[in-house]
């Protein structure tokens, strides 16, 4: 398969346009290749952020890449967790191992791993994981001397910012477009870490968001699943994102079946290769993994949260007319236009609340009339939704790719045979180790010949067969060692032409090993963070972190009363190119002020003394602050989830022990989803309250040009506070 070659509306050619499919075992590789993936990424058994599902292993990865790799196809190995300091030999065995096995390149989001690699693997391949929260064209810039060739943006990230990134930097860009959208901003998820010690910067995400939650203002009150976000699906925005400069479209999905990553896979690849029309084919994405009815994320207006039902729920098909109870089996009559099949999966749904799920099996159809026998009890009347297709599923599960492979066979008597085979340019040739007798009786055959090279296995198909036969006689088995010999070697090279030589260039140590385990200094001692000057007593001998809800003139003024103080403004994580110019405003008129840098975009505002690296910068190890002291920041603000024995680079670290953790940052509107507010007429306060079982949690509102919100305990908790995990949710 070759990849999708997209000129552009200025009739440029742009870099060659790359599906890209989610791998959570090697059925699903299969699925992946086999409909149409032009490069898949999978993860190990350990620092993945899916570690909950099965994964490859050391043992299988070579299987793996070798598969992939005779169809062209590249693998993408996901490193993207944060890594401890005693870790990080464990880390590293497994980088050396992949590239062994030839991974193509390396899906990481640990600064600190990042520079270990990048100072001690000069030529390997690096691509910032969308947990980074690279967003827009100063936050990949921040990052250049580190020798990315691939990010992969924030999903907040806009159109008008992803051009801004192609326009004015050389980095391929990587886009999710289909598959579950968390509700939190990647990367900065610290809900379930901090509840229950389950962290998602670590693989070990129990999706809290997906749970029952309650909200309130006052005497508003809303209850379901409140941050429970759709699926996403941008298969009518492919051409906006091409046009943008994407060139790497990535399904999401690691952790679903095999057949989602082969219909998911098969629909972007018909969309590409025809011109990006899908006419009924975001149906059949629906039926494979529906969740909340598909949203376009944030490039729309469109609401997000999908408060009813937070699994699959798949297409409507028809409504449950009747149901009756039998001695051994009940039946469940539907009115249906849509034409049930043996093998399908239905999901029924009562007053948007999903009430059974059963697997039709024994059918009796009278017109639009289907009657299924089941031992499950099913309140009606109630909606049938169709949740697996099973013929639709078959038909991409069957689907194969094959290499066409042509053949040149030549025999003579009293000479060894010749073969010659190739396939994609390439050409492997041999001759037998026996030798051709001349026939006595029957020569063999043309027809002999082709019919026993004819059969090629699983992954090649005989496309020409040429043959220089003189007066020979061969066995059946002596054709089938020269097919099989020669497929061998042809797969052989085919692997050896894609796998470019790629040596370990492994550089010596370069880290100081004499680093000593230091005391960190904690906030709201040394370090104080405020939202309100009305509330803090200033001081000469203290930082004081400035974390305001609005960014603009308000701050000038205050800057006018305050501005002999030890101030740092903190910065939202996500910013446009109009916000970040806002921001550099008030920063020119603030002069003695810093900033404290929550995201990579804002490391270049100030000069290194007057900018804090924030704890939303995830700094996890001594590797992360030994990058930050050589580039010459001098104070970090450890992350707030629970990292190693830090060691020390000459740096002034803070960390948090008793706070207000801020547990999510949202790009949504909770007030627009769940209490009809609109922009225009805006109903925020600061009185949003919601609830998970007993845990109390308010939003924060951050406004430069647009709104973004943060979710944040109501009361001050200990680091790591887990009193509440068995009420929360129990695994």
């Amino acid at each position: 398969m070759n990849y999708h070659i997209y000129m552009n509306n200025n009739k440029n050619l742009i870099k060659k346009i790359e599906l890209l499919s989610p791998v959570g075992s090697f059925e699903g590789l299969r699925c992946a290749v086999y409909n149409g993936a032009d490069a898949v990424y999978l993860g190990l058994d350990n620092f993945n952020a899916r570690g909950n599902i099965e994964n490859f292993t050391m043992d299988n990865l070579k299987d793996a890449t070798t598969f992939a790799h005779l169809f062209g196809v590249k693998v993408y190995l996901t490193l993207n967790t944060l890594v401890k300091d005693e870790e990080f030999e464990s880390v590293i065995d497994y980088v050396k191992n992949a590239l062994k096995s030839r991974v193509d390149a390396f899906i990481v989001q640990d600064i600190g791993l990042i520079y270990y690699l990048r100072q001690h693997f000069p030529n390997i391949e690096l691509h910032a994981s969308t947990q980074m929260g690279l967003n827009n064209l100063e936050g990949v810039n921040a990052l250049k001397d580190l020798g990315f060739s691939r990010v992969v943006l924030a999903r907040e990230t806009p159109l008008a910012e992803i051009k801004r990134i192609k326009e004015n930097s050389s980095i391929d860009i990587e886009y999710f477009v289909q598959g579950a959208l968390c509700v939190s901003f990647s990367g900065n998820c610290y809900l379930c870490s901090l509840l229950a010690g389950a962290s998602g910067n670590r693989g070990k995400c129990k999706q809290f968001c997906r749970l029952p939650f309650s909200a309130s203002i006052g005497d508003e009150y809303r209850q379901g699943y409140l941050l429970s976000t759709k699926d996403f699906c941008l298969l009518p925005k492919l051409k906006q994102l091409l046009d943008a400069g994407v060139t790497s479209l990535k399904i999401e999905g690691r952790a679903r079946r095999p057949a989602y990553i082969a219909v998911a896979t098969g629909t972007y690849r018909k969309a590409l290769d025809n011109g990006f029309k899908y006419n009924d084919d975001i149906l059949k994405l629906k039926k494979v993994y529906n969740r909340g009815n598909f949203t376009l994320g944030y490039f729309t207006s469109d609401k997000i949260i999908y408060p009813y039902i937070q699994n699959h729920m798949g297409i409507e098909i028809g409504k449950v007319i009747d149901f009756s109870k039998g001695k051994k089996f009940n039946i469940i009559t539907i009115k249906s236009n849509y034409d049930i099949k043996k093998g399908d999966v239905i999901k029924f749904i009562k007053n948007q609340k999903e009430v059974g799920v059963i697997s039709a099996i024994d059918i009796k159809k009278d017109k639009d009339i289907y009657k299924l026998s089941t031992t499950s009890v099913i309140p009606y009347p109630c909606q049938a939704n169709l949740i697996v297709d099973s013929h639709l599923e078959s038909d991409f599960l069957n689907n194969k790719r094959y290499i066409d492979v042509d053949v040149t066979l030549s025999l003579s008597a009293g000479e060894k045979a010749k073969v010659t085979m190739s396939a994609k340019n390439v050409e492997a040739s041999f001759t037998s180790n026996f030798i051709a007798e001349e026939a006595k009786t029957l020569p063999i055959t043309y027809e002999d010949c082709k019919s026993q090279f004819n059969k090629m296995g699983d992954y090649f198909r005989l496309k020409n067969f040429v043959a220089d036969l003189g007066n020979v006689f061969l066995t059946k088995a002596q054709l089938n060692g020269l097919r099989r010999d020669g497929i061998e070697l042809l797969k052989e090279k085919l692997i050896e032409n894609y796998e470019k030589t790629n040596k370990i260039q492994e550089k010596s140590q370069f880290f100081d090993k004499k680093w000593q385990i230091v005391d960190k200094k904690q906030l709201a001692g040394d370090m104080i963070v405020f939202d309100d000057f009305d509330k803090v007593e200033l001081s000469q001998d203290k930082i004081f972190i400035y974390a305001p809800s609005l960014y603009g003139d308000n701050i000038k003024a205050l800057y006018q009363e305050y501005k002999d103080q030890n101030i740092f403004i903190s910065l939202p994580i996500m910013a446009s190119e109009g916000e970040i110019e806002k921001i550099k405003n008030i920063l020119e008129y603030c002069q003695n002020w810093g900033v404290v840098a929550n995201n990579y975009w804002a490391l270049e505002l100030k000069d290194r003394d007057k900018t804090i690296i924030g704890s939303s910068l995830n700094v996890f190890n001594s590797y992360a602050i030994k990058y930050y002291a050589d580039r010459g920041y001098k104070n970090i603000i450890l992350s707030i989830e629970e990292h190693s024995n830090i060691k020390n680079s000459g740096v002034n670290l803070y960390e948090y022990a008793s706070f207000y953790p801020e547990y999510m940052y949202f790009r949504h509107c909770a007030f627009i989803e769940h209490f009809n507010s609109s922009c225009d007429k805006c109903k925020f306060n600061n009185n949003l309250v919601y609830n998970l079982n007993g845990e109390e949690f308010v939003i924060k509102r951050q406004k430069i040009i647009s709104c973004q919100f943060v979710l944040k305990a109501k009361k001050r908790v200990t680091k790591v506070s887990q009193e509440n995990v068995n009420k929360i949710y129990e695994m």
